[in-house]
């Protein structure tokens, strides 16, 4: 059953006025990561914490499915515990736990921090088998289960009753997360389904000169005509790498030719916060139509100008795959601070609170296994200081941002600092606005991005 721990005994009670209960907290865990739970059970005990805990296998009865849904409506937080093993099972009761929860937040109010996913492995929220409701808040990365910096920082806060919940990244669309539709099946009685439609006759050259020009307006359309019926049953995979490589080559051209009209200005092009991990993804589904292509032209049966179309495909599919996976390949652990303000301006905390939660999302959803959570040092320290909590912790570069007041305005300072130079190689000003921290944070995290980029491209090759 879950307990709460650190119950009073009676004869306590009788000596002491009752004390003001602690913030409890409910881990919901599929069986195969009790041994991860029970770390996060100790670790959020020591910060002060009530937590609610499964110690028995399933089952039990009535009376405990009603203790189970009693301490999910009473419970301060909950948390649900997401691994590799939750994303494999179908069903368990852990998703009857999950779905109570979400219940009960539809009764909250936007901002009030309830929900909070611990992941113990690799699983990424892309995909996620979760209710959507997870995919709308930050998600706690604790590895097996460990007691981290971060989840010490979290523990601590949700202890100290702090219910504000930092603004999340905006879940993906759902679009992405539905299977494709079947393709309808072919029915046996109609034995033309699927063939290729019949190509319409070459004009023929009229002997008569006087009927060269409505020769050529008949040849005009006979290319149009074929094209329209080869495009509309050539494969969909076919059409959309057209389409993405027509779709490249225009931005890119566009982006030359801006280059060239202003050699005088410096290059001002917004970077996109997009992930490695689509963006690899995408260059191998690239690289995957390229191969399938290139094995439909080596096909005997396979005529000359469909040969042709199949290898220019390929060659096209290639150069879009190597577009798309440039500049994707710096390395290294990088370090994230929360970002620090005057801790006597209310207003100040809130937005550096707001601003890190979103460029820590973007950051950590770019390169899951690449960014982390650091609370041990200040982020108001020098580069120095900052540079040596790296290295102790075998990283190789640290972010801290602090809130500035010039007398140009508001203002968050962001530093890079490289680990082993111990000096920050980029520094970037962002001037706060009035209900500008969505838009600030994809900044931030825009900068930061194409500051590793550039140090990788700028670096000596092995």
């Amino acid at each position: 059953m879950c307990f709460p721990q650190n119950v009073p005994s009676p004869a306590e009670n009788a000596d002491a006025p009752p004390a003001a209960p602690r913030p409890s907290i409910f881990i919901s865990y599929a069986s195969e990561n009790r041994d991860a739970a029970r770390l996060l059970r100790d670790a959020l005990g020591e910060c002060g914490l009530d937590v609610w805990y499964d110690e028995n296998e399933l089952g039990g009865g009535d009376a405990w499915d009603q203790k189970i849904r009693r301490q999910i409506r009473e419970c301060t937080y909950f948390m649900p515990v997401i691994s590799a093993q939750t994303e494999a099972r179908r069903e368990g009761y852990f998703r009857r736990e999950w779905r109570l929860a979400v219940d009960r937040s539809h009764d909250m109010a936007d901002d009030a921090m309830f929900l909070i996913p611990a992941v113990i492995d690799g699983t990424t929220e892309t995909g996620a088998r979760v209710p959507e409701k997870f995919l709308t808040v930050q998600w706690l990365r604790v590895p097996g289960g460990k007691a981290t910096p971060g989840l010490r920082a979290v523990g601590a806060r949700l202890a100290a009753g702090e219910h504000l919940s930092v603004p999340p990244v905006s879940p993906p669309p759902l679009s992405q997360f539905k299977r494709p539709a079947a393709p309808p099946p072919v029915h046996a009685a109609d034995p033309h389904a699927g063939a290729l439609p019949p190509m319409p006759p070459f004009p023929h050259k009229p002997a008569d000169r006087r009927d060269n020009l409505k020769y050529v307006a008949e040849v005009l359309w006979w290319v149009l005509a074929s094209a329209r019926l080869l495009w509309a049953r050539a494969p969909k995979w076919v059409r959309a790498l057209l389409i993405i490589w027509f779709v490249f080559a225009v931005v890119l051209r566009s982006c030359h030719s801006s280059d060239d009209d202003h050699p005088s200005k410096p290059e001002a092009a917004k970077v996109s916060v997009k992930t490695e991990v689509d963006k690899a993804a995408e260059a191998a589904s690239l690289e995957e139509a390229a191969a399938k292509l290139e094995k439909l032209a080596s096909d005997p049966a396979a005529g000359n100008l469909k040969t042709g179309f199949m290898k220019a495909g390929a060659e096209l599919a290639r150069a879009v795959s190597k577009e798309v996976a440039d500049g994707a390949d710096w390395k290294g652990q990088v370090e994230v601070l929360p970002f620090a303000a005057d801790p006597t301006d209310p207003d100040g905390r809130r937005v550096a609170d707001q601003l890190f939660g979103r460029v820590y999302s973007l950051l950590s959803q770019a390169r899951p296994a690449q960014f982390k959570l650091q609370a041990a040092a200040q982020p108001g320290a020098d580069d120095g200081a900052l540079a040596a909590t790296a290295r102790a912790a075998g990283d190789d570069f640290i972010v801290a941002a602090r809130g500035l007041h010039p007398a140009s305005g508001p203002e968050f300072e962001v530093r890079l600092v490289d680990a082993r130079g111990g000096a920050a190689f980029w520094t970037g000003h962002y001037p706060v606005e009035a209900g500008s921290a969505i838009s600030l944070g994809d900044q931030v995290a825009d900068g930061l991005l194409g500051a590793l980029r550039d140090r990788a491209a700028k670096a000596p090759k092995p």
